[in-house]
């Protein structure tokens, strides 16, 4: 009884699914992660786990060549390990790992994790996208989905068939490790009122309405901090590149923090959350800083709407608006103490009860069952 993970980046496949695997090994199945090798590549071993690197799973390989490379690979990995079942994450383990999971005869699920760039504008990519969804999916036992509009999106255009799409409600969170109890060691080091983005650093992520938001709300209150932390993602066709990022931190709009492996002394330090996207599945950014106690401010966008309930736990903000996020901002700076803990605590109280991972991983244990019966995986 083995279980294969496939995902286009390992670091992403330990730090979102770990929760699931550990669950799911412990019911007695084994695990085999399938990623390009990176630094997190070893963790997997450390858990017990098999690991299979396939470096043509990369996003940034989009030669048509090395696709149809890697539906034989994958075809082999999958004929030779006959997996019970195969878990596909992001667009390219869902559309060629389908195929070969089709060639393999095996049974898989696909997890739909956000519709990215490519849906965000029309071109010629997302129809062929699209056509390759639709027949890569008909493959799959299931298709999960983080969030309604998503679903709805895949439904009303005939890509998936209602029968086989499930709202996961996002990926869950660990609430025990992102909690504020955490911030007890991390005492915050300036007086300073901190804004912080965590994303890749893509424009399609909202980073130009929030550096341009930073140089306007700096200049009427000085005595404020934006922070940018994430990687450069040089893959993506919207990402920013690093030169761009050195001119605005030069300018002194913001301080820009890198790549960390631990976001959470970062949003401990941190008095709100920021994230301007423009769509996601469920950004696990945002779900780890209410988890953590902190009031957020997104837009009122997929995705990102579902994390945040206006003036309770933060602010909305139209898409691609700098004058409602420079609002959002001045209003967040004007509340009192009080105002800004009652918001956090509201965060928190919404990360346990609608977004634990408990609740994600018992939503797939449910469908499991369903599709492989109830003796292949006891309660």
């Amino acid at each position: 009884m083995n279980l294969l993970f496939v995902a286009n980046v390992s670091r992403d496949l330990y730090n979102f699914r770990m929760g699931l695997m550990r669950t799911l090994k412990e019911k007695g199945f084994e695990i085999i992660c399938i990623a390009p090798k990176d630094n997190f590549s070893e963790k997997f071993l450390e858990e017990g786990f098999k690991y299979i690197s396939v470096e043509d799973l990369k996003r940034e390989e989009k030669s048509p060549f090395k696709n149809l490379l890697l539906v034989w690979e994958l075809y082999k990995i999958y004929k030779k390990e006959n997996p019970t079942l195969v878990f596909h994450y992001t667009i390219k383990p869902n559309i060629f790992g389908n195929i070969a999971v089709k060639l393999a005869r095996v049974k898989s699920f696909s997890i739909i994790t956000g519709l990215g760039s490519f849906f965000v504008r029309k071109s010629i990519i997302q129809i062929l996208i699209r056509c390759l969804y639709k027949i890569s999916l008909s493959f799959s036992e299931k298709a999960f989905f983080l969030n309604k509009e998503d679903r709805d999106f895949f439904i009303k255009n005939k890509i998936v068939s209602p029968n086989k799409a499930i709202l996961l409600n996002s990926e869950g969170v660990n609430t025990g490790f992102f909690s504020p109890e955490f911030c007890g060691k991390v005492p915050k080091d300036s007086d300073k009122l901190v804004f912080l983005l965590i994303a890749r650093l893509l424009w399609d992520k909202g980073i130009g309405e929030f550096i341009e938001s930073a140089r306007r709300v700096k200049a009427k209150y000085p005595s404020t901090e934006f922070w940018l932390l994430g990687p450069i993602d040089k893959a993506n066709p919207t990402a920013i590149p690093i030169e761009v990022i050195k001119g605005w931190e030069g300018e002194g709009i913001i301080k820009y923090l890198g790549v960390t492996d631990d976001v959470r002394p970062f949003i401990c330090q941190s008095d709100v959350v920021v994230l301007p996207s423009y769509r996601e599945g469920v950004p696990r950014s945002l779900l780890e800083a209410i988890s953590m106690g902190k009031p957020i401010i997104t837009t009122d966008t997929v995705g990102c709407r579902e994390v945040v309930e206006d003036n309770k736990n933060g602010f909305l903000v139209k898409v691609k608006d700098v004058e409602s996020l420079i609002n959002a901002m001045i209003r967040f700076i004007e509340l009192s103490e009080e105002e800004r803990r009652q918001m956090g605590g509201y965060s928190r109280k919404k990360a346990i009860e609608e977004f634990d991972e408990k609740l994600i991983i018992n939503r797939y244990l449910e469908i499991i069952r369903e599709v492989l019966g109830e003796k292949a995986l006891p309660i």
